[in-house]
């Protein structure tokens, strides 16, 4: 199964692009999609806990389901004033 990954601000970096496509090896929740991502792109492991996750636009839970073609936006923390 595919996604389309996005990539902001600190994620770019660590992902190494802004956008990338995936193969995922079938649909998975937000939690294993986490656990995938730490595996396959390891400099976003330290990230991780501080990113969020949007799946087609929509703020995710680690119970969303990701499925096949769906956009998946790795969102660092907001800061500023």
């Amino acid at each position: 199964m595919q996604v389309r990954l996005l990539a902001f601000a600190s994620a770019v970096e660590a992902l190494g692009a802004p956008s990338r496509d995936w193969q995922l090896p079938g649909e998975l929740s937000v939690r294993e999609l986490r656990q995938q991502l730490a595996i396959e792109f390891p400099a976003l492991a330290p990230l991780l806990a501080r990113l969020a996750i949007a799946v087609d636009g929509t703020l995710a839970s680690s119970e969303t389901r990701v499925r096949e073609g769906a956009e998946v936006a790795l969102l660092p923390p907001v800061s500023g004033g």
